[in-house]
């Protein structure tokens, strides 16, 4: 996976049904509809690979295998 833009990553985090819980400084809390959470840096202009794959890799589990990967590619 490459960097992706912060705002593209919120979107699809939106899209998939996720609402942000809490935001301390520049980090912000994701929940999903099934109660898995996650934490993406949303001061960052970019988000990193390896978020990525944590992100895609937690919340695997309810929104399926490689569901992140797949999004971006569209």
């Amino acid at each position: 996976m490459k960097p992706v833009a912060t705002s593209k990553v919120v979107a699809i985090l939106a899209k998939y049904g996720c609402v942000k819980v809490h935001q301390a400084g520049s980090h912000q809390k994701w929940r999903t509809p099934g109660g898995l959470s996650i934490t993406i840096k949303a001061g960052a202009k970019e988000q990193s690979p390896g978020l990525l794959r944590t992100v895609q890799d937690v919340l695997a589990s309810e929104l399926r295998t490689n569901w992140l990967e797949k999004e971006l590619n569209r």
